[in-house]
């Protein structure tokens, strides 16, 4: 693991593009949430949608090395799943495997509360796969409360029988 001294963060530029895709597979690969074939990779590879809602820490050294990325999307957004008026939805949290543990994830959470509250959000909604509890005590932790109601299954393309069950957490920001 290396230990990160000091990150920046910024938003993602055009030339972050292709680092931020690879990043990110990598990130639901290393954390068991996909193989390597999933054709959910596309998805994730597929990032100039939602590259002006990314933001990204940064080693914060000369080579302003990308280790970790977010999208923060508003009520609107073509890449939303889960928002309702008034909410904003952060998606493809990935955070570089070396620097796990580090707050990196609290750090990028934190600056999408901050951008949706400047943006007069009352709520910020996410969904996490069920089989994925290290990320949801961090959820938790940081005051999303899971809403039953609002959770969707469906069968997994990968997998084929096999049900994914992705749940939704939100948390106020009134």
């Amino acid at each position: 693991m290396h230990e990160t001294a000091s990150t920046d963060l910024r938003r993602a530029r055009s030339s972050d593009i292709a680092v931020i895709a690879d990043l990110t597979v990598q990130a639901y690969i290393d954390g068991g949430h996909m193989p390597p074939a999933s054709p959910y990779i596309e998805t994730l590879r597929n990032v100039a949608p939602r590259l002006d809602e990314t933001l990204l820490l940064t080693t914060g050294e000369d080579t302003d090395e990308v280790i970790a990325a977010v999208a923060a999307l508003p009520n609107g957004h073509p890449m939303t799943e889960a928002t309702e008026p008034g909410e904003w939805e952060f998606r493809y949290l990935a955070v570089r495997k070396d620097h796990w543990g580090q707050g990196l994830g609290t750090r990028l959470i934190a600056a999408v509360e901050e951008r949706a509250r400047n943006n007069n959000a009352e709520r910020i909604v996410l969904r996490v796969v069920d089989d994925n509890p290290r990320a949801m005590r961090l959820y938790e932790h940081l005051g999303y409360r899971h809403q039953p109601h609002r959770d969707i299954s469906f069968e997994s393309s990968t997998f084929p029988g096999r049900m994914i069950n992705l749940l939704l957490y939100a948390k106020d920001l009134t």
